[in-house]
């Protein structure tokens, strides 16, 4: 099954994934399957088990899904890459298939305009221009156009130099052990229409930041704050989607399970 749109709980967040991989597509040749770097090589594919409840501690229960109505619990996400994460799932709020995020409680979900969720995700590649990924026209992403390196610095410096979307300035993190950078990126305030499709029958196309696991804006004005961590020489980023409008609290809660996180190298 192709799962490079596929929904998070049918909702509005989808994330691209190659197996959930790190794979990238960054080079100047074309490619249908996205290439690998040595950062973040170690890709498995997601498992379809769903997921239990954590106690506490890394991850010791088989890869899988949180469920559809998270209690609050700690639970297990990934792999990301050779990575599992545990954390908190916030009561009420969706969890993700195929173990990669959460969203924010119904109605809302992630959808503008106050709109939150979180993924987890390896990235190698940024896409010149995020609204316009399809180069040759076949109907997906042929590469990303720019060549990054594998540490969280080649990254951030990618991040910061495109302008088709703005960024703030790197600050130093520390998660779990792991260390990193903490930065924003403001995409667009405009439908995607004109964006490149996936579907022809799609009316709305998608902006992709990052090529391989290529997470799309969820809607006009979607903010994005990245917090990118070098764990154990492989890129694990963690991203808070949310909007100009989304509450305060919700963003409190957001920040909370990213910071409380457990980070696993399995």
């Amino acid at each position: 099954m192709n799962t490079r749109h596929r929904p998070l709980l049918g909702l509005a967040l989808l994330v691209a994934l190659v197996g959930c991989s790190s794979g990238s597509g960054t080079g100047d040749t074309p490619a249908t399957t996205p290439a690998t770097t040595p950062a973040t090589s170690r890709a498995t594919t997601p498992a379809t088990t769903p997921a239990t409840p954590v106690e506490s501690g890394p991850a010791t229960t088989a890869p899988g899904f949180a469920p559809d109505t998270m209690t609050g619990e700690r639970y297990s996400w990934g792999p990301i890459g050779d990575t599992m994460i545990v954390a908190t799932g916030p009561d009420g709020w969706g969890g993700g298939d195929p173990g990669w995020g959460m969203a924010g409680p119904e109605p809302v979900r992630t959808d503008a305009p106050t709109g939150i969720g979180i993924v987890f995700l390896n990235a190698n590649g940024v896409y010149t221009d995020p609204c316009h990924w399809d180069v040759l026209g076949t109907g997906h992403a042929d590469y990303g156009g720019v060549n990054v390196g594998p540490t969280v610095h080649d990254l951030v410096a990618a991040l910061r130099a495109n302008t088709h979307y703005t960024s703030t300035a790197a600050t130093p993190v520390t998660i779990d052990g792991y260390s990193g950078q903490e930065m924003e990126l403001q995409l667009p305030n405009r439908p995607s229409t004109n964006c490149d499709k996936d579907d022809p029958n799609d009316a709305s196309g998608h902006e992709f930041v990052f090529s391989g696991p290529g997470l799309y804006a969820q809607g006009p004005g979607n903010r994005w704050d990245l917090y990118i961590l070098d764990v154990d020489g492989a890129r694990l980023v963690s991203v808070i989607l949310s909007y100009a409008k989304t509450p305060k609290s919700d963003l409190d809660l957001a920040r909370n399970v990213i910071e409380t996180m457990k980070i696993n190298p399995t």
